[in-house]
C-alpha cells in the first residue's frame, strides 16, 4: 500500500516537470528557430558557395571545387590584409584593455560626480561608428584638425596622421580605443565590486604596496573579466571594418578605403572589395565566401588558444585565487 502510495505521489511531479519542460521548449523555440535561419542556414549557403564562382549577374552560381580556396593560399594580398589586421589589434585592442583597466581603477571608489564621469565616457559607446569615424577623420585634417592645430600651438610637428601609413592605422586604433573605452570600464568596475576587501586589507596589513596588492590579489580575481574582453575585443579587431571606411575613404566609397598605401585594408574589407569588384577572375561571391570561412577559422582558433590559455591563467569563484598568492608572499618574505 505504501509504495503504491508513493507512487501515485511521484506520478504529478513527473506531470509537472514534463509540463514545465514543453513550457520552457516553447519560449526557446523562437530563438532557435531565428539562429536556424539566420545563422544556421547562411553558414551553410556560404559555405557551399566558396566552391563555385558567382559574379552576381549570371543567372546561377558555377562549380568550380576548390579554385577559390586554391586562389586564396596562392593570393599574396591575403597576408598583407591579415598583418594590417595584426597591427590593429597590437595597437587598438591592447590600448583598450589597457586604458580601460587604468579608467576603471581611478573611477572605482565613490566620489562626487563619479557617476556622471562614467557615463560621459560611455557615451561614445552607443554612438554609431561611421558617425564617430567621420568625425575623428576631421579632428586628424592635417590642414585644419583640431588634432593638428593643438599640436602647432605648443610648437610640436604634427604627423599627416591618415595620410602616412606609418600612422593611418595608429589614428583608427586612437577613434575606436576613445569610443570602446567606456565599455571596457563599466566591465572593469563590475569585476572590481566582486573582489573580497578583506583579502585586500589583509595585503596591505602584510605590507603589499599598491602596485603588489593589484598584481598577486586584484588582477587575478578579475581575470574571467580580462578574459571575457580579451575574446571579444580581439573578435572585434578581426572583423575591423566600419572605422576604416568611415576614416579612409575620404567619402568616395567603400572601394576607396583601406588607404593609404593599402596599409589600413583590413581582411574584412579586402573581402567586401573582392565580392563587388568583378574586374577579377576570381572575384565574386565564391572568393568572398572563401575569405570569410578562412577568417571564421581564424577566429575559432585565435579564440581556442585564449581559452587554453585561460584555463592556468583564469580564476573563477570558488578557487580563492588571492589567499593562495598572498600565503605564498607570505612564505617568501619569511625565508628572507
Amino acid at each position: 500500500m505504501s509504495r503504491e502510495t508513493s507512487r501515485r505521489g511521484r506520478r504529478p511531479v513527473g506531470a509537472l516537470q514534463r509540463r514545465e519542460a514543453r513550457t520552457a521548449y516553447l519560449f526557446v523555440l523562437p530563438q532557435v528557430i531565428g539562429l536556424v535561419v539566420f545563422i544556421g542556414v547562411p553558414l551553410v549557403a556560404s559555405l557551399g558557395y566558396s566552391f563555385t564562382h558567382w559574379d552576381l549577374i549570371a543567372p546561377e552560381p558555377t562549380l568550380v571545387g576548390l579554385d577559390n580556396w586554391r586562389a586564396l593560399l596562392e593570393d599574396p594580398r591575403i597576408p598583407a590584409v591579415l598583418w594590417n589586421t595584426v597591427r590593429f589589434i597590437l595597437l587598438g585592442t591592447t590600448s583598450f584593455l589597457l586604458f580601460s583597466m587604468i579608467a576603471a581603477l581611478v573611477t572605482f571608489t565613490p566620489r562626487r560626480f563619479v557617476g556622471l564621469y562614467r557615463a560621459v565616457v560611455f557615451l561614445p559607446y552607443v554612438l554609431s561608428q561611421i558617425a564617430v569615424g567621420v568625425v575623428w577623420r576631421w579632428m586628424f585634417n592635417t590642414e585644419s584638425g583640431p588634432i593638428t592645430t593643438a599640436l602647432e600651438a605648443v610648437g610640436i610637428p604634427s604627423p599627416d596622421w591618415l595620410l602616412d601609413p606609418a600612422t593611418a592605422m595608429l589614428s583608427i586604433a586612437i577613434m575606436t580605443t576613445w569610443q570602446g573605452i567606456g565599455y571596457g570600464l563599466t566591465l572593469f568596475i563590475a569585476g572590481l565590486q566582486g573582489v573580497p576587501t578583506p583579502v585586500i586589507e589583509a595585503a596591505r596589513i602584510d605590507g603589499a604596496n599598491a602596485f603588489q596588492r593589484f598584481v598577486r590579489i586584484t588582477l587575478p580575481l578579475i581575470s574571467p573579466t580580462v578574459l571575457f574582453l580579451t575574446v571579444t575585443s580581439l573578435i572585434g579587431a578581426l572583423q575591423l571594418f566600419d572605422p576604416v571606411v568611415a576614416m579612409t575613404s575620404s567619402g568616395a566609397g567603400v572601394a576607396a578605403a583601406g588607404g593609404p598605401d593599402n596599409s589600413t585594408r583590413t581582411i574584412v574589407l579586402y573581402m567586401y572589395n573582392q565580392l563587388f569588384n568583378l574586374n577579377e577572375a576570381k572575384s565574386g561571391l565564391g572568393y568572398a565566401a572563401a575569405i570569410a570561412w578562412m577568417l571564421a577559422l581564424l577566429t575559432f582558433v585565435i579564440t581556442a588558444v585564449q581559452f587554453a590559455i585561460a584555463r592556468r591563467t583564469v580564476y573563477y569563484e570558488g578557487q580563492d585565487a588571492g589567499v593562495p598568492r598572498l600565503r605564498r608572499a607570505r612564505k617568501e618574505r619569511t625565508a628572507r
